[in-house]
């Protein structure tokens, strides 16, 4: 794994860099139910043949029922918490999961959980701007299974760097993933991953709680069959008939 002096390829750099630079196709409308769609149009560009989006889990306190509201307090120290799918944490609270409907689904849930002013101790939100790392690392055990240990741009925006001073890229293979979780310079998961050849990406925005992924049919289809990991196949929405 080595730093490089350069900076993000044209074709990625409108998206991954921090801040929105992406200017939608005239004709197109999104919906308040649709702000999936709408983001995947931000994050990534529209030239692959395939598209997904992973949910960043809920965290739930292990061996704790899931309350309405909570005013207890348990020592920091004692919490151990788990990942939970968008699809558990909803039916948890007698709602359906959508894609379309999670934005606004979510929302109900935060106020049954702030009906008493305070947040309860064992629920952890979906991290902004950050995949969680056993999903990192599924998504990467795919692409090993499909294109081999490859060398990949592993790109971390300003504000995923310890310095706070310039965008960090990292070039490496695949196999080196779990090298970045120790470094000093940076934080996290990177804001995107992509090859050279440009075959693929995955980005993270850094206040978003999902990630989106482009790329070939096969890669996607995969994907979306990883337990436990929430991806789902997006089809980007344009203005053609």
């Amino acid at each position: 794994m080595k730093k490089i002096d350069t900076t993000l390829p044209e074709w990625i750099e409108r998206y991954a860099a921090l801040g929105a630079q992406v200017d939608l196709d005239d004709g197109i409308e999104f919906t308040e139910h649709e702000r999936l769609w709408y983001l995947l149009t931000l994050f990534v560009p529209m030239t692959f043949e395939s598209y997904a989006v992973v949910l960043h889990p809920y965290w739930i306190m292990k061996d704790h029922s899931i309350p309405q509201s909570d005013n207890t307090v348990q020592p920091e120290t004692d919490r151990i918490y788990q990942p939970t799918t968008w699809t558990d944490f909803f039916k948890s609270y007698n709602k359906e999961f959508t894609l379309r409907s999670s934005f606004a689904t979510q929302e109900e849930i935060r106020c049954i959980l702030l009906t008493n002013g305070k947040w309860p101790y064992n629920i952890r939100f979906p991290a902004e701007g950050d995949i969680e790392n056993f999903q990192a690392q599924q998504i990467r055990d795919t692409l090993l299974k499909l294109y081999g240990d490859i060398s990949v741009n592993y790109y971390y925006g300003l504000l995923k760097t310890k310095s706070w001073e310039k965008d960090v890229i990292l070039s490496g293979r695949l196999s080196e993933l779990e090298t970045l979780w120790s470094r000093e310079d940076i934080r996290d998961n990177p804001s995107a991953i992509y090859p050279d050849t440009k075959e693929w990406c995955i980005v993270t925005d850094y206040d978003s709680q999902m990630t989106y992924i482009g790329g070939p049919e096969e890669f996607i289809s995969r994907l979306t069959l990883l337990k436990s990991c929430d991806i789902y196949q997006l089809e980007p929405k344009t203005n053609k008939k």
